[in-house]
Formats: C-alpha cells, structure tokens, sequence
C-alpha cells in the first residue's frame, strides 16, 4: 500500500519540485548563453558602423574594465578597417551625479585614435532594450547599411535576441577582445541568465517591452 503524503509533504514536493525545475531552467539558459560568445563576426557583416554597447561607470566618470574592454575593441576594430565609417557609443548615467557611460567611452575611444568625429553619442538609455531603441535612429542618420554590436561576450546572445524583437534586423556581434576573470564571468553569466529568462517571459506574454 502506497503512503498517502501529508499536506506539508505534498506542498515540500512541489517547492523542491519547483527549484529543481528552476535550477535546470537557469542552467539551460546559461548553456544557449554561451552558443553565443563567438558573435557572429565580421567578415560576412563587413560594417560600416559599430555599436558599443555601455557598461558601468566606476565613480563619477571612472572607466570600468567592461567599458575599457569593448571601447577599446571597437577601436581596434576600426582602426583595422577602412570601411567603419561611425562609431556609436551607447549608455546613458547611472545616477544624477555620474558621467554617462556614453562619454566615458568616448574619452577612452579617442585614446585609442578614433577621429571624434566619427563618434556619435546616445546617452539616454538605461538598458539593452533602450541601447538598441535609441540607437537605432543615431545609426539610420549616420546612413550605416551595415552594423555589428561590440560587448561581452557574455552579453551578446541577449543583444541579438532583443535586436531580433525590435526589428531591428540581423544584428551582427562581436565580442570583446578580452573577458573579466572566470569568477566573474560566471557571476555575470548567472545574472544575464535570469535577464534572458526575464524576456522570453516577457516576450510569451506580449509585453516584452
């Protein structure tokens, strides 16, 4: 004869239940993360203009390893190619009393030789949503038939994804030429997990955005 459970029992198999089905979800999603690290290149893209996505800014207009990391890829990038014609810079502040990421990378792409006047600013945006939504129009003006998206690795499977519900066509990626710590990396893989997660919800419900 099999045991009938009790309540708290039934109600302790289905919280287990549910954290397993959670942990495999947040695992899986991690996995997809991670088909995504490569980019998708620049050969086959061959831009005309970039997008480098922000990161934070360290103190008041401090430049943070991850803003480093991807403005100085970007420069690499069109130092390298004859073809890069704008390159914008996308992040807005933090707080009131912070630079905008935008600026901050500017100083650190004209340190790299980048022509100020090929960098245009978006400096309103306060996630990869608004990155996308508010640079879109800067790229369209700049008359840029061909973009590729420049950040972390770790942040490139949700650019895409996102580009893709914005219509904003096939946006190509890129990734940074250099990656935090594996420690952290990993801390940041979870985080970005749980963002993707966030929008397929979203995205299922038809009120992604």
């Amino acid at each position: 004869m099999i045991p009938r459970l009790t309540h708290l029992q039934w109600l302790l198999t289905s919280l287990v239940s549910v954290v397993v089905m959670g942990v495999l979800l947040l695992v899986v999603t991690m996995a997809l993360i991670t088909t995504g690290f490569r980019g998708s290149g620049l050969d086959h893209a061959n831009p005309d203009c970039l997008l480098v996505f922000g990161a934070a800014v360290w103190g008041r207009e401090g430049v943070s390893p991850a803003i480093e990391r991807r403005t100085a890829t970007a420069a690499r990038v069109a130092r390298e190619s004859w073809n890069i014609k704008r390159i914008v810079l996308s992040g807005g502040k933090g707080s009131a009393s912070q630079a905008s990421e935008a600026s901050v990378m500017r100083k650190v792409a004209m340190l790299e030789g980048v022509d100020p006047e090929h960098i245009f600013l978006e400096e309103a945006s306060t996630s990869t949503v608004e990155n996308l939504a508010l640079s879109k129009p800067l790229l369209e003006s700049a008359g840029c038939q061909s973009v590729v998206g420049i950040s972390d690795r770790i942040h490139l499977y949700r650019i895409r994804y996102l580009a893709g519900l914005q219509d904003f066509g096939t946006l190509a990626t890129f990734p940074a030429d250099s990656n935090p710590s594996p420690k952290t990396e990993l801390r940041y893989l979870v985080r970005e997990a749980l963002a993707v997660l966030y929008y397929f919800t979203m995205d299922l419900r038809g009120s992604w955005i």
